[in-house]
């Protein structure tokens, strides 16, 4: 049986529903698993008469369709599913139970954690410093961590600073949504290096190396293919852009949640940056 591990927070994670600024009922696509298709497409009742008419399958695949304003066709006006309000939470698609959890093997060890595009999973990360647990729920630091998964690199974040690579990278990426280019822009055009300097050194230089661990903890699956120095460069890269992104709006919690929701939640934008 495969050794599991988990941030000390994972356990602490909620979802926190109507309260969330930036719900994953909103502008995501939704994928439907074949069990959970297969409940639906029994469902008596008007709801599962909605149910099967908001599922759509192309190439295999099922999915809801969204509304117009592409939202999950059963997010009600109070920000609260309606399939967990009448049917409970046993009723809910594979993909809308885990999120935003995620399960990443290095070796024999399972390394589990809370993506930090949800703004509840971001605030746990950033209010305590970083530790893990295993399945008996010993205590470690990440540097113990690598030492025990045989993992060398750097734990302390240093800026790279290669402002002209970073938007280059970052402009070549899949845009989530309409505002990323035209943040990327927004970016670029008020840049002032002294600026992300001055806010950099304004804040706790754990909370710092802290996100930056966190990053390189999610990829540390891909670290045989991409290599150490890649890898480095990809979290330090990372936070580069978050601390660029805080210094101007103020919102470090924002700022990692919106990184996060761009980059590690698309494959592709993920390999471009680390193949690159």
């Amino acid at each position: 049986m495969a050794r599991e591990v988990r941030p000390a927070f994972y356990d602490r994670f909620v979802c926190i529903a109507s309260d969330c600024r930036h719900s994953c009922c909103r502008g995501w696509e939704i994928d439907v698993d074949d069990d959970t298709c297969a409940f639906y497409e029994q469902l008596e009742g008007p709801l599962g008469d909605e149910l099967r008419d908001a599922l759509h399958e192309e190439d295999g695949v099922w999915s809801f369709r969204l509304t117009a304003e592409e939202n999950c066709p059963f997010l009600q006006r109070d920000g609260l599913c309606r399939l967990i309000c009448v049917l409970g939470e046993d009723a809910l698609c594979d993909i809308c139970a885990l999120h935003p959890r995620f399960f990443e093997d290095v070796g024999e060890t399972e390394l589990s954690g809370v993506g930090l595009c949800c703004e509840a999973a971001a605030s746990l990360l950033l209010e305590a410093p970083l530790t893990f647990l295993d399945e008996d729920d010993n205590a470690m630091t990440f540097p113990a961590l690598l030492d025990e998964l045989g993992i060398d690199l750097p734990l302390r974040y240093e800026m790279l600073g290669d402002w002209g690579s970073l938007f280059r990278r970052y402009r070549a990426c899949e845009p989530i949504d309409e505002g990323w280019r035209p943040l990327l822009d927004r970016l670029e055009r008020t840049f002032d290096a002294d600026r992300v300097r001055a806010y950099a050194a304004s804040l706790d230089r754990e909370l710092i190396d802290r996100i930056y661990q966190y990053i390189l903890y999610r990829q540390l699956e891909k670290l045989p293919d991409a290599g150490a120095d890649t890898l480095i460069r990809y979290a330090r890269e990372a936070v580069d852009l978050i601390l660029l992104w805080a210094s101007i709006d103020g919102d470090l919690p924002e700022a990692v949640r919106a990184w996060s929701a761009q980059t590690e939640y698309c494959d592709d934008n993920v390999a471009l940056l680390l193949n690159e």
